[in-house]
């Protein structure tokens, strides 16, 4: 009879508007970042976070979000712009993209529904805040998402899918 080989999984939680962010997760180990303006930085970083894994090992859960009708029309392109870069880095890795609506992930970790804008920002920062105490001033409004999408990949993605 063979063991079966165990291994652990990093899981990357992207919150890709210019004013968000990038987390991981691996065993005890928790990082976060704000997202650089340069998409060479972005690529760099993302590097530096999964740091050689091997693709199967790297469970990258990026939020699936849409322009919306007050959204200005520079604005929607910057934002499509930085989608892309981030779906482009992740590929050149030959890791696959997972998506999940704001919504989803949300409603799974809690947040009450209808709150406005900030104060649903709010809530998510202090919730971040409080899952993960040893980050202290890292988790910041343009960060916490960005932990919190990390946290909800690696509670509730199923590999098997």
């Amino acid at each position: 009879m063979t063991q079966a080989k165990s291994h652990s999984i990093k899981y990357v939680g992207i919150d890709p508007g210019k004013g968000g962010g990038i987390a991981m997760i691996y065993k005890d180990i928790v990082e976060v970042k704000k997202c650089p303006a340069l998409v060479y930085d972005m690529a760099l970083m993302f590097e530096l976070i999964i740091h050689g894994s091997p693709p199967n090992d790297v469970i990258v859960m990026i939020e699936k979000v849409w322009a919306r009708p007050h959204d200005g029309r520079s604005s929607v392109f910057t934002f499509a712009q930085n989608y892309g870069h981030w779906e482009g880095i992740i590929a050149s890795h030959e890791i696959q993209s997972h998506h999940v609506t704001p919504q989803v992930w949300m409603k799974a970790l809690g947040c009450p529904p209808r709150l406005k804008k900030q104060e649903r920002k709010n809530y998510l920062k202090e919730l971040a805040k409080k899952k993960y105490p040893e980050l202290g001033k890292k988790i910041i409004l343009a960060t916490a998402d960005a932990i919190l999408i990390a946290d909800y990949a690696k509670n509730n993605f199923d590999k098997s899918k």
